[in-house]
């Protein structure tokens, strides 16, 4: 059964649950650089939460690329549970960020033009979730992220 998930902006009390998912061993990020990469999101850019029950059990963060003119979003990391994958939880995280961003251009008089992100060649359910919702892959890089690993640059037209 699909949880009922409420997607929210994440705010400074969330940090330390942040911190925890995203130093976890599967992310190859200690908790110093963790915090790092949490509080300048928390401070400076975008963190939305798929909540259930109050548990963080998803997460996606974004920013806008370059200036506020330039119409380009990034999302930078998109994050579930692993128990709770494959429920639409990444999916809706996902269509909110690309609705924000769509929304954050537009209210500043810019138009919206793309959201990129990256990810890893072997993340296949990933990949079918991004093309899903309209993102095509534009590039592979060798070695980007992952000395060894392919990532590949996705792009979404808005």
């Amino acid at each position: 059964m699909v949880p009922a998930v409420d997607i929210t902006t994440a705010s400074k009390a969330d940090a330390p649950r942040l911190i925890e998912i995203f130093s976890s061993t599967d992310l190859k990020t200690s908790v110093e650089e963790s915090r790092w990469f949490v509080n300048c999101y928390l401070d400076y850019h975008h963190v939305l939460l798929a909540k259930v029950n109050g548990a963080i059990l998803g997460a996606c963060l974004w920013r806008i690329e370059g200036e506020r003119y330039s119409g380009l979003g990034w999302v930078e990391n998109l994050w579930v549970e692993e128990e709770f994958r494959k429920l639409g939880i990444g999916e809706k995280l996902l269509a909110r960020a690309i609705k924000e961003i769509r929304d954050f251009f537009s209210d500043h008089g810019v138009k919206p033009r793309k959201v990129v992100l990256m990810t890893q060649e072997e993340r296949k359910s990933a990949r079918t979730l991004y093309e899903k919702l309209g993102f095509r892959n534009v590039a592979n890089i060798e070695g980007m992220y992952d000395p060894g690993g392919h990532d590949m640059l996705y792009m979404l037209d808005l």
